[in-house]
């Protein structure tokens, strides 16, 4: 008796051991299969991966391994959210990052994760919690012994993503120097001269951006190319060559149509990976059915020797077969219970599809009715053009003051007096600034509307700060201008 007790126990340890290493196995293959996913654009099926693999560790012991890849899943997670401009949970992501990797003290990627953080913070226009995040990851790398490749790649990111939108050129044109002196290559030097040049054009000194600029067209990245000829066109016609003007901008047409193919051919590669990751999700459920296998049998051997004790210990009671018939009664009983309930959710299931279909058919009427309503004016049909392709013949249009003032009524047709309501709200709102409110509120993005204002997207950026500052009153609101426009 007291053996088959202990092989009973061992059986149960076996398993408790297997299950737990099991689950690490698992979590590391989600691991790198979200990074496998990430690196081929599927961010979507990525995400999925990161979160079934966090699933599975939180039914793991906290060791160092199982903490160093918790932080590593929640790290690349946050950058799926980041990507999906769901920021406030990819904030969240990353600052679970820092906890797990300062238990473990993983320097390195306790720095990127620093550096994550002053990104999101940043575009949340949360300036000052940006440059404290910029600040501890120099901190970090300037104690590592091999912390040279992530200072530069940290002075190149704090004068593109901080330096720049704050407007300190100076500040920002010292730490790109830094970089490119610590030893950046390919395509980060091609991105470092690119961002010197923007920060000499802003600086007004022509001369250096133009050798700048010429120094990032080494670059073979059509995305990259077109942003040079953009800031090259637009030295050009502040210089009053015309003439080299319309050359940029043919150029930056070409490099935009060019990158639109890029972007078509990267559709199909993730058609492609699809249906490559349909037959790794195959290879992966085989294995799984195996795994499972073991385990049941594990778990058929505890059966038996449970049974075999309990035919031991009750052999001799006479109403044996009474018990049993009992037993089966319940069994079939919670069989049929369990029927019932499956039934019921698929029942559930059934209404909450039909549900989601009248919802989805509700909010294409809505959005078909506004388009017939708003298509009819001349901004709204302009702002169409330009968000579906920029040309030389949608870049050709002239608007009157007859043709906003339709744009307003209209808009305060659809978003129910939108105007009235935004004025009310905040008075100080000049006529243009109401302009660039209606035109948020209808969805269009910041470079068709500093396209139709005829300046610089960056230049755009910095009015949106000011209305929301100076005109709006909000200086202290962490909302983006559009959340607060869209709020209205």
């Amino acid at each position: 008796m007291n053996r088959v007790f202990s092989l009973l126990m061992l059986a149960f340890l076996l398993a408790a051991c297997s299950s737990q290493e099991s689950r690490l196995q698992k979590a590391e293959f989600c691991y790198q299969q979200g990074l496998d996913l990430r690196g081929r654009k599927l961010s979507e099926e990525a995400a999925q991966s990161f979160l079934d693999g966090l699933e599975l560790l939180r039914r793991c012991e906290k060791t160092s391994l199982v903490l160093s890849l918790e932080g590593q899943l929640y790290d690349n997670l946050g950058a799926m959210y980041h990507k999906h401009g769901l920021f406030e949970d990819a904030l969240a992501m990353h600052g679970r990052a820092i906890s797990d990797f300062k238990a473990v003290s993983d320097s390195a990627r306790l720095v990127t994760a620093y550096r994550n953080c002053g990104r999101v913070t940043n575009l949340l226009e949360q300036f000052n919690t940006s440059k404290h995040y910029y600040d501890t990851a120099f901190l970090i790398a300037h104690t590592m012994n091999d912390g040279d490749t992530l200072l530069n790649d940290l002075y190149l990111e704090v004068a593109r993503d901080y330096y720049l939108p704050v407007g300190n050129y100076t500040k920002a044109i010292e730490c790109v120097n830094l970089a490119i002196q610590g030893g950046l290559s390919d395509n980060d030097l091609d991105i470092a001269h690119m961002t010197l040049g923007i920060l000499y054009y802003y600086t007004d000194d022509y001369a250096q951006a133009k050798t700048q600029l010429h120094e990032a067209l080494r670059s073979e990245r059509a995305g990259l190319r077109m942003s040079v000829y953009q800031t090259l066109y637009a030295i050009a016609y502040n210089e009053g060559d015309l003439k080299q003007a319309v050359e940029y901008q043919d150029l930056f047409n070409q490099y935009m149509m060019q990158s639109d193919k890029e972007h078509n051919g990267e559709t199909m590669q993730r058609i492609k990976a699809e249906y490559e990751l349909k037959d790794q999700k195959s290879e992966m459920e085989s294995l799984h059915r195996n795994k499972s296998l073991k385990l049941y049998l594990l778990i058929a051997l505890t059966i038996i020797a449970m049974l075999v004790i309990l035919l031991m210990v009750r052999r001799k009671i006479a109403n044996n077969k009474l018990e049993m018939e009992q037993i089966r009664g319940q069994v079939e009983r919670d069989q049929n219970r369990i029927h019932e309930l499956v039934s019921d959710m698929e029942t559930l299931i059934r209404t909450n599809d039909e549900l989601r279909r009248d919802r989805q058919t509700l909010s294409q009427k809505e959005l078909l009715m506004t388009n017939q309503i708003l298509v009819r004016n001349k901004v709204y049909a302009t702002a169409q053009a330009l968000t579906q392709q920029v040309t030389s013949e949608s870049l050709n249009f002239q608007l009157t003051d007859d043709d906003w003032a339709d744009f307003l009524n209209l808009t305060d047709l659809v978003f129910d007096g939108f105007s009235q309501r935004l004025l009310q709200l905040y008075p100080k709102l000049g006529k243009w600034d109401v302009r660039i409110c209606c035109l948020s509120k209808n969805g269009f993005s910041n470079q068709v509307i500093s396209i139709l204002l005829d300046t610089q997207t960056d230049s755009y950026y910095k009015r949106k700060t000011r209305i929301k500052q100076l005109k709006m009153d909000l200086p202290d609101d962490n909302r983006s201008f559009e959340e607060i426009v869209n709020a209205v």
